[in-house]
Formats: C-alpha cells, sequence, structure tokens
C-alpha cells in the first residue's frame, strides 16, 4: 500500500462535505426565495424556469460533493482497518466500512468501526512494538458521539460544525497512523 496523501483525503473529505453543504444550502435558500418551496409545498408554477434549472444543479452539485467526501471518508476506514490485520483486530475492513452504510444499525457500528479502530491500532502498536503516534481514543469516541448527535432531527444543528472538526482531527490522526505503520 502507498502512503496516503494527507491533503488529498483530508481536503477531499472536508472540502467536501462543506462545500456539499453550502451548495444546498443555498439550493434551499434559492428554493424559498424563488417561491418554489412554500408552506413545505412545490409549487413550480410560480418560478421561472432559469431557478428550477439553478435549484436542481445546485441540489445535484451538493448532493454529488457530499457522496464525493463520504466516498473517500470510507477509503480512508477501509484503507486503515487493513493495515491493522494480524489475525487481533476486532473486524475486517470490507465489515467496517460495509456496515457503517446500514441505516439505523450504522449508530452501533460506527462505534466499532472508528473507535473500535483506534483501540486496535494502539493495540497493534504495543503488540508490534512499533513507534507510531498513539491513536487519542477520546477523539475518535467524541468522533462517534457527534456522528449520532446530526442523526437526531434539531441536534443536528447543533452537532454539525463540531461533527466537521472531530472528522478533520479523527481524519488526520488515522492517516498518521496508517503512514507510520506503512514505513515500520
Amino acid at each position: 500500500m502507498k502512503r496516503l496523501s494527507k491533503w488529498f483525503y483530508l481536503g477531499s473529505i472536508v472540502c467536501g462535505l462543506v462545500a456539499g453543504i453550502i451548495l444546498l444550502f443555498s439550493a434551499l435558500v434559492l428554493l424559498v426565495l424563488s417561491g418554489i418551496l412554500t408552506d413545505y409545498a412545490i409549487n413550480l408554477h410560480y418560478a421561472g424556469t432559469s431557478a428550477i434549472i439553478t435549484c436542481s444543479l445546485l441540489l445535484l452539485t451538493g448532493c454529488a460533493a457530499v457522496l464525493y467526501a463520504c466516498s473517500i471518508w470510507a477509503l480512508l476506514l477501509y484503507k486503515a482497518w487493513a493495515i491493522i490485520q494480524d489475525g487481533n483486530a476486532t473486524t475486517t475492513p470490507e465489515k467496517a466500512v460495509g456496515f457503517v452504510f446500514i441505516p439505523f444499525y450504522q449508530l452501533y457500528w460506527i462505534f466499532k468501526a472508528w473507535y473500535g479502530f483506534a483501540r486496535d491500532c494502539n493495540s497493534y502498536t504495543a503488540r508490534h512494538l512499533i513507534k507510531a503516534p498513539k491513536m487519542k481514543e477520546g477523539h475518535f469516541l467524541a468522533f462517534c458521539i457527534l456522528f449520532v448527535c446530526i442523526n437526531v432531527p434539531y441536534v443536528a444543528y447543533l452537532a454539525g460544525i463540531p461533527f466537521i472538526v472531530m472528522i478533520a482531527i479523527t481524519s488526520s490522526q488515522t492517516i498518521k497512523a496508517v503512514n507510520a505503520l506503512l514505513t515500520r
């Protein structure tokens, strides 16, 4: 496996999420301002064709940016679990990534996938006497809790920005750890 580019992974995940959220919010504002979205109902006969096309493009581009960020995040999770497979890991890379995308079950599995990775990585480095940066398990636990919070209506508004900060912190630690394990 090649070394992971910190700028590629962090840039793709954080910028993809932020850009997607901004684009989706812009689409929502345009939907309201153009009169398309009123009283939680879609009224296309009040809006012009250009407003409909612009909103559609903003929605599609925003969704594409968020999906791109999620796919890079899943790739990072896969590579992280793949590097510590020595027979003692608590899960496989395929399970770690695949089960995160199961609705409702993901609220439990995110703890196994990310917090479990931090714990297993620390155990792996101690077991093999590798000098690698120790994963800060508290950061990964906070990230998992925030992941659950962003799936709760109204709580998501409060947890959104801390979630993006924690995804950047945990992704950075994961990239450092994987690169350290690759150079052993």
